[in-house]
């Protein structure tokens, strides 16, 4: 479910904590022997010993908390500790962008948290870089079965792109496909109050965002909307990216991040493809109109103009509705729909995602490694079998210490059909499982009173009107290549920084279109030609 790079937006609630002072916190610094022995039987779900883990963490700037509740106490670290004996230290949190930016400082000098939720590319950075501990043989110890059925469901291709020099560095996420196609998540009642119908291509969506900037649909009497959201950390994601151009790409076939076969049956980079070229003169046209945030490249957190209402419209996954409760609290008449914008044949275009989205790490040299198997395992039965104590800590919230999403890979599609027959009466609601029983709760209570309550809003309609776009027809290219390659390791940050900084610019107007053109033969000079033929070369073998 989740993502962002999204990383982790979902729910909220509160429990009992069983207290513990910091005196017997295990030391990390202990030497080995502290560590479990091979031949002593273990609880899947709990450490022998209490331990501290220090992590980092990303949140939304309109989180709610509980009166006296904080980023490292509250219902969640404390449930945490009393069911798994993990003590989780915050070493510093930040919202939105200024978490990945942070963070990547942070790897570079090495002041990494003692586990941490990374992409893939930090996570090969990482594993070249020999910063990560060897997972091997306490995933072996610890996983439970659950665990490895899902995985087993990708052919355990998450645990080959987890593997790194024959050795198991991370305890992956299992990539949910439903990930891949990038809504146009709108304003309804904007749309309604308008008299507008919903955009069905790039010409309709501009007519859309013009009226939402001109015609006052917030009724307030002034000029103050905006039509379409952007964020000043990239213009497209390869998974399911919030507040960027993702949808107005594939709508031109353009795959950004991507590596896919052209019509010759060529190995091509996305971000290099003529059809790129195109989606971004439309982006920019639409920038010069007024059309998108005209401070999107400085903006630290576009959430807070949707939660503030006063932004109509923004592309986003799936369980977009996670990251709208903010908006609905604010204003219960803020009606979010979905809809997909189609290229010009009239048809829907996505990129597969990697079978592996993100991947839990442990800092090298840590002393407890087997703590991400524990919580890996205890975060997973909470999402997929929580007792009554545990269906009141929502999956995915962010006062989790860390998010490790462990499902099939079709599972939001599977959910989706489940809450619909479930509402309509040809499922028994006792047979859903823990998390779909308190969904299926939820939208009892919001089909009572809609969007009164914005906790009860979001699952509900993250499955039912998320997930339910997801039954549109769509051309699915898949990626050729998830990886990376020895130049890759050691050129690919630079080729991304000339890769970002060109296309900010011909977006804002500080480049003309066709720097996109010395942009491509640069990335090709500087690497990229020597990138293809060695995935060329991996691919044949």
């Amino acid at each position: 479910m989740k993502a962002t790079k999204m990383l982790g937006l979902l729910l909220a609630a509160s429990l009992v904590f069983t207290g513990c002072s910091a005196n017997n916190i295990s030391d990390t610094s202990k030497p080995d022997e502290q560590q479990v022995s091979d031949d002593q039987p273990v609880d899947p779900f709990r450490l022998p010993e209490p331990v501290e883990v220090k992590v980092i963490k990303s949140v939304l700037p309109d989180l709610n908390m509980e009166a006296g509740e904080t980023i490292e106490d509250n219902a969640y670290t404390k449930y945490v500790f009393e069911r798994t004996n993990i003590k989780t230290k915050v070493m510093w949190y930040a919202s939105s962008t200024d978490y990945d930016q942070k963070m990547q400082l942070a790897i570079a000098s090495n002041d990494i948290p003692d586990m941490m939720v990374v992409d893939e590319k930090t996570f090969r950075a990482m594993a070249a870089s020999n910063q990560l501990e060897d997972l091997t043989k306490v995933y072996e110890k610890y996983v439970t079965p659950e665990i490895k059925k899902f995985y087993q469901a990708t052919d355990n291709k998450v645990i080959d792109s987890a593997t790194y020099g024959g050795k198991l560095l991370a305890i992956p996420s299992v990539g949910i496909q439903a990930d891949a196609p990038s809504m146009l998540w709108v304003r309804q009642d904007w749309l309604d109050k308008l008299g507008l119908q919903p955009p069905k291509n790039i010409g309709e969506l501009r007519g859309m965002l013009k009226a939402f900037v001109e015609q006052d649909p917030d009724g307030n009497g002034s000029a103050d909307t905006i039509g379409l959201t952007g964020n000043n950390v990239n213009l497209s994601a390869q998974g399911g990216g919030l507040h960027d151009f993702k949808g107005i790409f594939i709508a031109f076939k353009s795959y950004p991040l991507t590596w896919v076969k052209d019509e010759a049956g060529n190995t091509v980079y996305g971000s290099t493809m003529p059809e790129t070229k195109e989606a971004l003169a439309v982006i920019r046209d639409m920038y010069k109109e007024g059309l998108i945030d005209k401070e999107f490249a400085l903006r630290k957190s576009p959430e807070e103009l949707v939660a503030s209402g006063k932004a109509g419209a923004f592309f986003g996954p799936w369980w977009t509705p996670w990251a709208l409760t903010g908006s609905v609290k604010n204003d219960p008449k803020a009606d979010w729909k979905a809809y997909m914008v189609a290229d010009k044949q009239g048809e829907y275009n996505i990129a597969l995602l990697p079978a592996a989205q993100s991947y839990l790490v442990v800092k090298k040299g840590f002393k407890h490694p087997e703590a991400a198997i524990v919580y890996a395992n205890m975060y997973d039965q909470v999402s997929h079998t929580p007792n009554e104590k545990e269906k009141e800590l929502i999956v995915g919230h962010s006062l989790w210490p860390l998010t490790i999403i462990t499902d099939y890979p079709n599972a939001a599609t599977i959910k989706h059909e489940l809450l619909v027959d479930a509402l309509a009466g040809k499922v028994d609601p006792d047979t859903l499982d823990g998390e779909m029983q308190l969904v299926y709760k939820q939208a009892l209570k919001d089909k009572e009173n809609p969007r009164a309550n914005a906790d009860d809003w979001a699952a509900p309609h993250a499955y039912l009107e998320g997930a339910g776009v997801l039954k549109l027809e769509m051309n699915a290219t898949d990626p050729v290549f998830n990886t990376s390659t020895k130049t890759m390791e050691r050129r690919w940050a630079n080729l991304q920084k000339l890769e970002n900084e060109t296309f900010y610019k011909i977006v804002l107007g500080s480049l003309e279109l066709n720097a996109f053109d010395k942009f491509v033969e640069d990335w090709k000079a500087e690497g990229g030609t020597t990138i293809i033929k060695e995935i060329d070369e991996e691919i044949l073998k």
